[in-house]
């Protein structure tokens, strides 16, 4: 009988973690842009003054690319680290790498102007990497054991090659002049595995800015 009961808790608790992925409880705010077995990147959009419900997020490393200037966005978590925590004002292309446990929060973005921009988050072994907090301008790079994040910015009309040498990489281009990102553009993210170029072109009237995660450790067994 015991066992039975903690069959059905456990059950219970599988269905309540589902139920509170935002990618299916919030579709509207949360969409899942690429998934494989190294990555899952979510598009994010908060309109401007919008409450979402509480939902879940799996710990590990992940990294928001910020896709416009917005202000300041609250989260007001619960579980075992209640506290509430206002995000800071965040500009275009701008990064935020955060590696921690499981965060079980609502969301209200007090700001006038809607809120864009992508959770990238790691399958990868972090390689030792815990509780990282580091932020980075619209022009700063990085690089530790589990990621190196670098920078290019391609003009109107020009051509690049992409090459995912050594490493399988994740290619975001950010077009500048595109203030609303609720459809990112076609082909706005790409998965380039270990082994292959891409030759990318600059199309429109704005610079495209590249950001480039290079994955430096294997996916979880």
């Amino acid at each position: 009988m015991v066992d039975m009961m903690l069959r059905f808790a456990a059950a219970a608790v599988m269905i309540a973690g589902v139920l509170q992925d935002p990618t299916k409880t919030l579709p509207d705010a949360y969409k899942v842009a690429l998934d494989n077995d190294y990555v899952r990147v979510v598009r994010v959009h908060y309109d401007a003054g919008a409450k979402l419900a509480e939902h879940t997020h799996p710990a590990g490393t992940t990294v928001y690319v910020y896709l416009n200037d917005s202000d300041g966005v609250v989260f007001k978590h619960s579980g075992d680290n209640t506290r509430t925590v206002t995000r800071p004002p965040v500009k275009a292309g701008a990064i935020r790498i955060a590696a921690g446990p499981e965060e079980h929060h609502t969301a209200e973005n007090t700001s006038a102007t809607s809120s864009d921009f992508l959770r990238v988050y790691f399958k990868t072994d972090d390689r030792g990497v815990r509780n990282l907090r580091q932020r980075l301008s619209p022009t700063e790079e990085f690089t530790n054991k589990q990621m190196r994040i670098t920078r290019v910015t391609v003009q109107p009309g020009e051509k690049t090659l992409i090459e995912a040498k050594d490493h399988p990489v994740l290619r975001i281009t950010a077009s500048r002049g595109m203030q609303q990102w609720k459809t990112l553009p076609e082909n706005f993210v790409r998965w380039l595995d270990k082994g292959t170029t891409e030759e990318f072109s600059a199309t429109g009237e704005f610079p495209a800015d590249i950001i480039r995660i290079d994955f430096l450790a294997s996916p979880h067994k």
